[in-house]
């Protein structure tokens, strides 16, 4: 009996114009840059070479459309139907509430407590009208559990650093806003173990 996990890749939706201006945009509906689109594309070619048939994966996005257009992209480079995509609530963004269009340049002159209590405790600390880090990572994780194929995921920066969290372990929660989440490379869960293409 093969109880082999399933493999996960993991896709950050491509830049939009508020990431290059470092604007906090959580579940804001900001569109990709045509920048974007291209890392979506470059990405498609990485899938591509590790992928042995893209027809047997289960296709994921979250609602929000920089990630559907992200998945989109992937499976028309990929060859393959962009009608087959599943949707799932549960994969967007970090909420960021009242700190959402701003950076943290701003919020640091016109919220300096706010910003102060999110980065001492950027797990639990819920923003104004948002959320934290331990709410996305609950409901991320509630998703997680019913995985039972291969799945290529569409998301957001949030969603791949609370996995990455929950995959390494990682002892000091929190740092997890602080982890890596770039738009050009690919979270790969395999074997219960996160790498990057």
């Amino acid at each position: 009996m093969d109880t082999a996990t399933p493999i996960i890749y993991l896709v950050r939706h491509g830049q939009t114009d508020w990431n290059a201006h470092r604007r906090l945009q959580g579940q804001t509906e900001i569109p990709m840059n045509d920048y974007g689109r291209s890392q979506v594309i470059a990405n498609a070619h990485k899938l591509a070479a590790v992928m042995d048939d893209p027809d047997i994966f289960n296709y994921v996005s979250s609602p929000i459309s920089r990630a559907r257009e992200t998945l989109q992209i992937l499976q028309q480079t990929l060859g393959l139907p962009a009608d087959n995509i599943q949707i799932d609530d549960r994969l967007k963004e970090l909420h960021y509430g009242e700190f959402a269009s701003h950076t943290w340049e701003e919020l640091r002159e016109i919220r300096p407590d706010d910003v102060m209590q999110r980065f001492d405790n950027s797990w639990d600390y819920v923003i104004p009208r948002g959320e934290c880090y331990a709410q996305l990572s609950r409901r991320v994780l509630n998703w997680l559990a019913e995985i039972e194929q291969d799945t290529v995921v569409a998301a957001h920066a949030g969603v791949s650093r609370v996995l990455q969290a929950h995959f390494s372990q990682h002892p000091h929660r929190n740092e997890v806003a602080f982890l890596q989440a770039p738009q050009d490379r690919i979270l790969v869960i395999k074997d219960e173990q996160i790498s990057w293409l």
